[in-house]
């Protein structure tokens, strides 16, 4: 079980020393025994803290979380990480570090990241987690999000040696895709099968929405002819095809404006948010958020 709480960053918490202590301290007191009702706002309980977090995600998904032989990275993963070190102080554990750190669990598939955010098993889930629209509103019961950092659509992509014109232009029609005969692969409990579920009656009603636990076994079942094309996240399908240029070709867009936000478990019991969305701020302040864009995309 996950433990802890999301304790403010330390610039928050340092306390003034010397007679402006004293001064605060007196004025609130006198301000609540006269009736003014403010002293709360002075004695309120500190934050919760936290020991330890465990930080969740789902590899491979370019260029978002996936590995360099064994090291985790991407734009999620420097995100969050240079979040949780500004905010908690952590680095990530190591054998002799078990306290103060965070911990990183990666999933197989995306469904028990979800389940594990939202039963609390894991402090925040990180993986492109789609946090707005239809998406957004199944997630809901389960999940709370931080502030939005990415701005994405899907994308349409094919085998690179396949000629069939999807998508007329650069975005995709609705009418281009829903044929009864035309087989689409995505991941399972993402925005690419729901936007397919709820846009393409033809492909659902023909049973030609084939859906896998991972991006790696959707892009298998589009290698070896199991399905016609893949809807994806854009950024991944673009980065999938960049490093196989003989293999896959992003074939269109597909417009839905999903807001990617970092999942914590529902009514946010460990305080987390708070920290995550001022660290966010901070980070879009300084330059470090466009830095991280330069370098993934």
């Amino acid at each position: 079980m996950a433990t802890g709480g999301g304790a403010p960053p330390p610039e928050a918490v340092r306390g003034a020393r010397g007679v402006s202590v004293v001064i605060v301290a007196v004025i609130a007191v006198v301000l609540f025994v006269a009736g003014v009702g403010v002293g709360w706002l002075v004695f309120s309980p500190p934050a919760k803290r936290v020991s330890k977090l465990f930080l969740g995600t789902n590899t491979p998904f370019p260029p978002f979380e996936f590995y360099n032989n064994s090291l985790l990275i991407g734009f999620d993963i420097e995100l969050i990480q240079d979040i949780v070190h500004r905010g908690w102080g952590f680095n990530e554990c190591t054998d002799t570090v078990t306290t103060a750190c965070y911990e990183w669990t990666d999933f197989q598939t995306f469904l028990p990241l979800l389940a594990a955010v939202g039963e609390g098993r894991i402090d925040i889930g990180v993986g492109a987690i789609t946090e707005n629209g239809d998406t957004g509103a199944k997630r809901n019961a389960t999940m709370d999000f931080s502030d939005p950092y990415y701005l994405s659509n899907q994308g349409v992509l094919k085998r690179a040696g396949d000629s069939t014109v999807y998508c007329a232009a650069a975005d995709c029609t609705v009418a281009e895709l829903d044929r009864s005969n035309l087989k689409i692969g995505a991941q399972e409990v993402t925005t690419s099968e729901f936007w397919v579920e709820d846009n393409l009656p033809n492909v659902t009603g023909a049973n030609n929405l084939v859906l896998l636990g991972t991006v790696e076994d959707v892009l298998l079942a589009l290698r070896n002819n199991v399905v016609d094309i893949v809807v994806i996240d854009l950024p991944a399908g673009q980065r999938i095809a960049s490093a196989n240029p003989t293999t896959y070709k992003v074939a269109g867009t597909i417009r839905t404006n999903e807001l990617y936000g970092f999942a914590v478990a529902n009514n946010d019991p460990l305080g987390l948010i708070p920290v995550i969305n001022a660290q966010l701020r901070a980070i879009r302040a300084d330059g470090t958020y466009d830095a991280l864009i330069s370098k993934w995309f």
